[in-house]
This record gives C-alpha cells, sequence and structure tokens, in this order.
C-alpha cells in the first residue's frame, strides 16, 4: 500500500531503520557498508534473461547479504499480471497500469523449507529482479527477530522493503518502484506504468539518505545512480536526516 510521503512518515522511516540496525541479526563476517550497484563490481556473470541467469543473480544477492549459508530454494512461478498487461494492449486500450506491491513470495515449511518464487515477468526487468530479491531474502532475515517493531509487525512489508535498504540494496528498490513506458505499433500507441515494492519512490530516496549518512557513505554515489526525482528528493534529505542524527546523539 502507498502511503503519501509526509514529515511524520519521513520520522517513521529514521525511526524504523534505527530499529532494523538494533535487532537485525549480526553478520557471520562483517564488513564496512557500501551501496549496492549494477556493475561489474557486484554482478559480474553475463545475463541472458532465463532462469538459470537468475540463480546466478539470486546467488550474489545471498552473497552480499551475508546469507550464502542460508537454505532456501528458488523457484520461477507464472506471471498472470503480464498476461492481463498484453490482453489490455490487444483490445486497443491506451493506458495500462499493474499492482503495486512485491513481484516475488516468501514462504517457509517444515515440509518444502524455504522457497523464494518470482515473476516470470522479472526476467526481462534484471534491476527489478534484484530488487524483488532483495526483499524477498529479508523476509527470511526478519523471520530471526523477536523484538516487536514500534508499528507492529503489521508493517512487515514497508519494513521488509526498508530491511533491504538497511542491506544496501536501496538503489535497486528506488529505481524499481516507479517505472513508465511508452509503446506505438503500427496502429496502436499508448502509454503504461508499474509500481513495485511497499515504499513508495519518495519514501526510498529519503531512506537512502538514512543510509548514507548513518554509514557515512558518499552520498554523489548514490546521487548519480537513481532517477531524477527520487535525487531530487535524496539530497535533500541528506541535511534533514543530519540535523536528526544530531538530535538524536546518532542513536
Amino acid at each position: 500500500m502507498q502511503t503519501e510521503f509526509t514529515e511524520e512518515r519521513a520520522l517513521w522511516l529514521y525511526q524504523h531503520y534505527l530499529w532494523l540496525e538494533k535487532n537485525l541479526p549480526p553478520k557471520i563476517e562483517p564488513e564496512p557498508a557500501r551501496i549496492v550497484l549494477a556493475t561489474k563490481d557486484f554482478f559480474p556473470d553475463t545475463y541472458a534473461n532465463d532462469h538459470a541467469s537468475a540463480e546466478c543473480v539470486f546467488q550474489r544477492v545471498r552473497d552480499l547479504m551475508g546469507l550464502s549459508n542460508w537454505v532456501c530454494r528458488l523457484e520461477c512461478g507464472d506471471d498472470e499480471g503480464r498476461a492481463m498487461q498484453s490482453d489490455l494492449r490487444a483490445s486497443g486500450m491506451l493506458g495500462q497500469t499493474s499492482q503495486s506491491g512485491a513481484a516475488g513470495l516468501f514462504s517457509a515449511s517444515q515440509e518444502d523449507g524455504v522457497v523464494i518464487t518470482y515473476s516470470s515477468s522479472l526476467l526481462q526487468n534484471p534491476v527489478g529482479l534484484v530488487a524483488t530479491f532483495a526483499h524477498e531474502l529479508c523476509h527470511y532475515l526478519l523471520t530471526t527477530v523477536e523484538t516487536e517493531p514500534p508499528a507492529t509487525w503489521e508493517a512487515l512489508e514497508p519494513l521488509t522493503d526498508l530491511c533491504a535498504i538497511t542491506e544496501g540494496f536501496g538503489v535497486f528498490l528506488c529505481n524499481a518502484a516507479f517505472q513508465f513506458t511508452q509503446w506505438t505499433s503500427y496502429d496502436q500507441q499508448g502509454w503504461s506504468w508499474q509500481r513495485s515494492g511497499y515504499l513508495s519512490e519518495e519514501e526510498i530516496a529519503f531512506a537512502l539518505a538514512v543510509f548514507c549518512v548513518r554509514n557515512k557513505l558518499d552520498a554523489s554515489i548514490i546521487a548519480k545512480s537513481i532517477k531524477p526525482n527520487a535525487n531530487e528528493i535524496f539530497c535533500d534529505a541528506l541535511g534533514y536526516v543530519e540535523a536528526l542524527e544530531e538530535n538524536e546523539g546518532g542513536k
């Protein structure tokens, strides 16, 4: 569910970012915080829009999150939304939309163990694929947290997006949060848009500012890696977050 971005919401994000820092399980081999980017340094394997490539990406996300030894299985699921989009286009409709939310599923049972399922349409969208894997793996992380968050577990999904940002995947979540495309054919033209995840583009940009300030990272690296609208919010938020840190003592 998308929420209007207000100062109250900004404070909610800041408060719960600090809660996540305090309550997420410690890494076996802790490393300095870094922002994960769509570069060969982070994803060296050639991507081929197929499940084998998705498996490689999934393993890299696990490695970067320190979850290589956490047992789980990846599956590719059907994408009903993509079929609906094709039907809409065939009908001649000029506008198309898709539902918000994560394009993946986390499940855990005694019988099947931990399974992460992703939408098949994400094979054509590697940025969204990484964002989805980070989100679903953060569900796995949060299953180990016993302390209830200030917002209670009813806020699990937005907290899971926020968790992925604390793990360094905020640029991927931000760039996947809102995507707009135009299309044409010999007798039609139109547009489509898609929202992904449970935090809005504005909320993710603000949370990226928290991540950057809390970890004393170079803001220019993030600023040049996200879309213009998000970049404006991110840059504006840096000073606000720095003031919050001073008021809260950085705790």
